[in-house]
């Protein structure tokens, strides 16, 4: 084949061409390279090179040979790849290799070694190799720094356990021989050096040092950029590591791609994308990912290890696994919480991948098992779900199957689909009573739970009267006074009652088929809604009472939700404060543990039930208990305390969950008050919304500092849509000034609210009709008949708009769309029957004063007419005489 001149001379001029050894002009120093010196100024203790394949270790030992090598000292760098028959051979390669690519420096001593070696047959393998290392070093005036690569293959022999005992026993011999201080050992693999002996009869191999390799940080990444004098913007290089993270063979080959490409100068980021997929992400045949894709294929444990991260659970993963990890190239190597190193591999080795390569091995139904064993639910529903699309359950199964589906789908909260799966779950009442039963309580919660209560109560009941007295009828029980408590008939609810004492008492219940355990367990729930009810009636005494009882029946993961009730029963603050001091002792001790929330046992201590404790505390308790919940604080999230905190207020607010509005705004004001605190650390962002809170809650007052800071924030802040809240504090605001009849200060509340109009979500337009209205009636009220006109004019048409007239508003009610359009044409009426100024049309000279008002506007601009003359002619303004 024939090049032609052009391409040729594309070749010549490529820098990044496919090396075996890196050429020194685009090798680019690591951490690793300086550690290596270090070892071998030191001559302490041999160097072990941890990494994975394809991360430049060779690279990085011949580099050192390279620069590291001086006319007195001598490197020698062997490749174990290729094993010998037995440890004698292995060892005279060493030295056979020392003196083939030194001969200037070993020629008469690697002659007289030859000579020897016959008389040396007798000797072990060792003591003939530490004879020949002695007359190679007494030859030279310097130091002998012997590199092994790919020592892992050398793990696979028979005689391993010699070499490596050999080579930790050069270290301790220089007592004996003083001449091997001038000896030292640069190992490199992809192995841990406690495996590097086999046998456990023999020391372990531990006196090396280890040496880890990681990717190219950003500052390194940008010298190999600079070195390969690759022209391209700073977007694109940002954008080559985003996806390689500073992966040095995966920034080579990408580089190099992108060098061939036809105008280095015009690369984009989408070319970089197009590139990656086509080199890694197409058929994944590509080193490193090839390898890295072998290995995850057959390791169970790394696939699940690669899940927990993903989850973000690298805390989690075991220093074992860590290891494998980063020695099949996933990780770089840290000691704080772990992630894939990079987006190619992160991509490579996705979760979906992953999960079909489990469904291969084991099918679709056994991982779903898995899945619902290790109570991710909605993983294992959605491999039930799949099973099912391939056919359907067997006969035997069936019944349990669609129970478990029915369960994933009460810890997701989805309680119709619960049902319909507990409905198919048609479990024989007499060969599976148990499952039966427990079947039937759980829908009777999903039932409840969707306040259903009637049929909660039937799917209860049936268990009440079947007889059983067993953990079922206990639970049956419990749960028919709870949902009867929610029920609309005053007879029922005076049931509740009545089946929480007898639960206290005890009545009905089988001892030698429930647990002392639950039973205890019962009281506590059964006290506890008693005290609800009591509390209900202000009966504080009796309500204090069963709290009491509750807490001391109570195990102890349920106490910090009980003691929730007991703290809003508490009038005095000393006696709240004790309470919430012994819940802080149970959180300290670690006897309560905050989990995610559980239908099956709602009392159990929550990350929700801690989001309500911070609130208290931050509202209530601050100076007294803030310093005590702090070190806790981050069972919430990882974010800073005071984002978290924010975030705590915010699922209280979202969810209903038991807190008064004083508390809200009482931990909300303490929030605000630590804006500027670098322990709490808000962003602009959660300063905008607390404030937004605080003016919303506190009746909108204009002269608050909440609502001067809120104003601020809400004009220049561009991070937020518009919600409802805001549209409520504005219309409160506007109208408050329309109470003091200040109408210039409405209008300019109405002008900074449509400076935002870009930020106001499609299904909160109906909302934006009212402001449009505030700012026709101001404007009448103003005496600008023609604004007012032409503003109201604009809620007629906006109100005609299908989208909007589907949408509701709580700020204007059912009919307010209605009365928001007969307001409208209210205006529109007054105004026509105003005296508005009249357009006058004559002409006028050039420097004659005249007034005229700009569209859009109220202002009347008094100016030459050569000035505005060109405006007029334009449209954009018109002349008026009064």
């Amino acid at each position: 084949m024939k090049l032609n001149g052009s391409l040729i001379n594309i070749i010549m001029d490529k820098i990044l061409k496919p090396y075996t050894i890196v050429p020194s002009s685009l090798y680019v120093q690591r951490d690793a390279d300086r550690q290596i010196k270090n070892i071998i100024d030191d001559m302490g203790r041999p160097g072990y090179v941890l990494v994975s394949r394809q991360m430049g270790k060779t690279n990085l030992l011949l580099n050192a040979k390279r620069n590291l090598q001086s006319e007195s000292d001598v490197f020698v760098y062997v490749d174990l790849s290729n094993p010998f028959d037995d440890a004698r051979s292995c060892f005279e390669n060493i030295i056979d290799t020392a003196v083939d690519t030194n001969p200037n420096k070993f020629d008469e001593i690697g002659k007289e070694i030859l000579e020897k070696r016959d008389d040396l047959r007798n000797v072990p393998a060792h003591k003939q190799h530490t004879i020949e290392l002695r007359l190679l070093l007494k030859s030279i005036p310097g130091k002998l720094v012997i590199i092994l690569d790919e020592i892992d293959a050398l793990t696979k022999t028979q005689y391993s356990d010699q070499i490596f005992a050999q080579i930790r026993s050069v270290y301790f011999s220089r007592v004996n021989y003083s001449e091997l201080e001038n000896l030292t050992y640069i190992l490199s693999g992809v192995i841990e050096p406690n495996e590097i002996i086999k046998d456990a009869k023999i020391s372990p191999f531990n006196i090396g040092q280890k040496i880890f390799l990681n990717d190219f940080n950003r500052s390194e990444f940008e010298i190999f950029l600079n070195n390969s004098k690759l022209n391209i913007s700073d977007d694109v290089r940002d954008r080559i590591f985003y996806w390689t993270s500073g992966n040095p063979r995966m920034t080579w080959d990408l580089c190099s791609e992108i060098e061939s490409e036809n105008d280095v100068n015009v690369i984009k980021t989408q070319d970089i994308d197009r590139v990656v997929q086509k080199l890694y992400l197409t058929a994944y045949d590509k080193p490193p990912i090839d390898n890295i894709r072998e290995i995850v294929k057959s390791d169970r444990e790394i696939r699940n290890s690669i899940v927990e991260i993903e989850y973000k659970k690298g805390k989690e993963v075991s220093d074992k696994i860590k290891s494998k990890l980063y020695l099949c190239g996933i990780i770089n190597y840290q000691d704080d919480d772990i992630h894939i190193k990079n987006e190619i591999i992160r991509r490579s080795v996705n979760l979906d991948w992953i999960k079909s390569i489990d469904e291969e091995e084991k099918g679709v139904l056994d991982v779903a098992i898995d899945y619902y064993k290790k109570e991710d639910f909605s993983e294992a529903l959605l491999h039930f779900e799949k099973a099912l699309e391939v056919s359907a359950f067997d006969e035997v199964n069936t019944p349990l199957y669609y129970h478990y589906m029915g369960v994933c789908q009460m810890h997701l909260r989805k309680y119709d689909q619960a049902i319909e799966y507990f409905n198919k779950a048609n479990f024989d009442i007499q060969d599976q009573a148990r499952y039966y039963y427990y079947n039937l309580n759980l829908k009777g919660t999903a039932y409840h739970n969707l306040n259903l209560i009637d049929e909660s109560l039937a799917c209860l009941s049936e268990i009440i009267r079947s007889g059983r007295k067993d953990v079922e009828y206990v639970r049956a029980l419990i749960n028919y006074g709870i949902s009867c408590l929610k029920s609309t008939d005053d007879e029922t609810k005076k049931q509740a009652e009545s089946i929480f004492k007898d639960v206290i008492e005890e009545r009905g219940l089988d001892k030698l088929k429930v647990k002392e355990e639950l039973i205890d367990q019962s009281k506590s729930i059964a006290h506890m809604h008693l005290g609800n009810v009591y509390a209900a009636r202000n009966d504080r005494e009796n309500a204090m009472l069963h709290y009491r009882s509750s807490m001391e029946h109570a195990c102890v993961e349920n106490k910090p939700v009980i003691a929730l009730s007991f703290y809003q029963i508490l009038s005095d603050l000393g006696e709240k404060e004790k309470l919430l001091s012994h819940v802080l002792d149970l959180i300290d001790t670690k006897e309560a543990v905050p989990a995610a929330s559980n239908f099956s046992n709602p009392l159990d201590f929550s990350i929700e039930t801690l989001n309500v404790y911070a609130v208290l505390i931050l509202a209530n308790h601050y100076n007294s208990l803030f310093e005590r919940i702090r070190p806790h604080i981050n069972l919430l999230g990882s974010g800073p305390i005071g984002e978290e905190l924010f975030g705590a207020i915010y699922v209280c607010i979202a969810k209903s969950i038991t807190t008064s509005l004083p508390d809200i705004i009482g931990a909300l004001r303490q929030l605000f008050t630590n804006f500027e605190s670098e322990i709490f650390a808000l962003s602009d962002e959660t300063k905008y919304k607390i404030s937004k809170f605080l003016t919303y809650f506190t009746n909108q007052d204009k002269k608050s500092q909440y609502y001067l800071d809120y104003l601020k924030r809400f004009k220049i802040s561009d991070f937020d849509k518009i919600d409802f809240i805001d549209f409520e504090i504005y219309a409160s605001i506007i109208q408050n000034y329309y109470s003091t009849s200040d109408f210039n200060k409405a209008l300019e509340a109405i002008e900074i609210f449509h400076t935002v109009k870009d930020r106001i979500p499609s299904e909160l337009l109906i909302n934006s009709l009212l402001i449009k209205y505030y700012e026709a009636y101001t404007n009448l009220k103003l005496k600008r008949y023609e604004l007012a006109r032409e503003n109201a004019t604009e809620v007629l048409i906006l109100s005609k708009d299908e989208k909007i007239q589907k949408q509701k508003s709580n700020l204007l009610g059912e009919r307010g769309l209605e009365d928001i359009r007969n307001a409208a044409e209210v205006i529109i009426k007054t105004t026509n029957s105003r005296n508005i100024p009249i357009k006058k049309s004559r002409t006028y000279g050039r420097n004659e004063f005249v007034k005229v008002k700009y569209k859009g506007t109220s202002e009347i601009i008094e100016s030459k007419y050569k000035k505005v003359e060109k405006d007029i002619a334009d449209g954009k303004c018109e002349i008026y005489i009064d």
